[in-house]
């Protein structure tokens, strides 16, 4: 009579276990970006910051349970063949752990794979506190001469992904002609067509990601 081998049923668990959380590693930074840029919009976007300060903890337990899926695996292949019922066999059960490994090694170095390098976060951060006028150039051809620049306080940022989810978001708006949002300052600064668009429009489209934003009036 067949049995269920309890080994290759932790095996299969254990990688589920892995990929949630990887996922919830990444639910602070990858997620709400991946989910504006699909169109993908909000306020509850903004919640899966709280689970920014467990980050780590999700990483360890991704950590663990793959590496037990591993130790599960190794001790299977020392096992004599068995009359077990089994919902994979070796071949595609090893193939299935090599595919859930590397699914949660993307999902837990994602943010760093999509943030901005340091160069360049630094220069952006320049330009944003700075608050540079756009080259001659871009004004005549990108952005109209009664163009206005405002800089949005953001709120809820938490990670390196979450200026570029704040970005996105506000180059969506009709009427905006750039968008530089940076973690350090917690800031955005919006050049738009006040003809087309208005403050509230953009501090609606920064909260419908999740990131509740206002119009700083100390710059």
């Amino acid at each position: 009579m067949s049995r269920q081998d309890p080994s290759n049923a932790g095996t299969n668990w254990s990688i589920g276990a892995a990929l949630g959380a990887a996922l919830g590693a990444s639910a602070c930074c990858t997620v709400p970006l991946a989910l504006v840029s699909l169109g993908v919009g909000g306020a509850w976007i903004g919640s899966l910051t709280a689970l920014a300060p467990y980050r780590w903890f999700f990483v360890a337990g991704a950590v663990g349970a793959l590496g037990y899926a591993g130790y599960n695996e190794w001790r299977l292949s020392r096992q004599p063949d068995c009359d077990c019922e089994t919902v994979f066999s070796s071949g595609p059960r090893r193939t299935l752990l090599s595919v859930g490994a590397l699914a949660v090694v993307a999902l837990v170095v994602s943010p760093w794979l999509v943030a901005p390098s340091p160069t360049a976060a630094t220069q952006t951060a320049r330009t944003a506190a700075m608050k540079a006028t756009p080259p001659a150039a871009e004004t005549s051809s990108s952005t109209p001469a009664s163009y206005r620049q405002v800089v949005l306080r953001v709120d809820g940022m938490t990670c390196k992904t979450c200026p570029i989810t704040v970005r996105k978001a506000l180059e969506e708006v009709r009427g905006v002609y750039g968008a530089e949002a940076t973690l350090e300052p917690p800031q955005a600064v919006v050049r738009f067509d006040p003809g087309k668009t208005s403050v509230e429009a953009l501090t609606a489209a920064t909260k419908t990601v999740g990131f509740p934003s206002q119009l700083n009036t100390d710059s």
